[in-house]
């Protein structure tokens, strides 16, 4: 029988309402090849989701550290991602994956792939570093996994930084909105018709 892939998602507090959460699980849906799980978690659950509590209460995007406290394999998505192509590539990347980030060093923790031993990441963890950071979790992922072995980058690109807004590139596999624009605020072109 072939195990299901756990695709995960976190939503904390109220800067991404419920449809970010279902339109992301739809996209999903329709590029997985493979039988797959979509769970997202949160502290305010969406209704026709499967929902689970944060495994860390950590304000905001620090939340995501929590998932490597879990020690399960899974592909994660930040909410602002749309799915574009098949996932394929990324359910049978070996190992932890991270995106090398656009406009500086280190990593962009939009998508990232676990392979269950991430453990040593949550225990090297300490809350006090959320100040000492302002970076982010991206920030902290950076420190704590500084070899990490990143994706093709034509695999993820960003909107922004690589001119998304008339086509999606041909080799993508979703295409991330980091900062502005979000996609509920484009209203014409490719990205309401892929974001539904």
């Amino acid at each position: 029988m072939v195990r299901a892939v756990l695709i995960a998602c976190v939503k904390t507090g109220p800067k991404y309402g419920p449809e970010y959460v279902t339109r992301l699980r739809d996209g999903v849906a329709r590029h997985m090849m493979t039988p797959h799980k979509f769970m997202c978690f949160t502290d305010d659950p969406v209704d026709g989701v499967h929902c689970h509590p944060l495994p860390a209460v950590l304000p905001g995007w620090w939340a995501k550290v929590g998932l490597t406290k879990l020690g399960v394999p899974l592909l994660y998505f930040d909410l602002d991602v749309i799915i574009t192509g098949d996932l394929t590539p990324l359910v049978e990347w070996y190992g932890f994956g991270i995106i090398d980030d656009w406009w500086q060093p280190g990593f962009n923790s939009s998508v990232m792939r676990f392979d269950g031993s991430e453990r040593d990441i949550w225990d090297g963890f300490m809350p006090s570093m959320m100040d000492m950071m302002p970076g982010g979790d991206q920030q902290y992922f950076s420190m704590a996994r500084p070899n990490a072995r990143t994706f093709p980058p034509e695999w993820l690109p960003s909107y922004k930084a690589d001119g998304c807004s008339e086509r999606v590139p041909n080799g993508a596999l979703a295409v991330v909105f980091h900062g502005q624009p979000k996609p509920a605020d484009i209203k014409s072109g490719w990205v309401p018709e892929l974001w539904r």
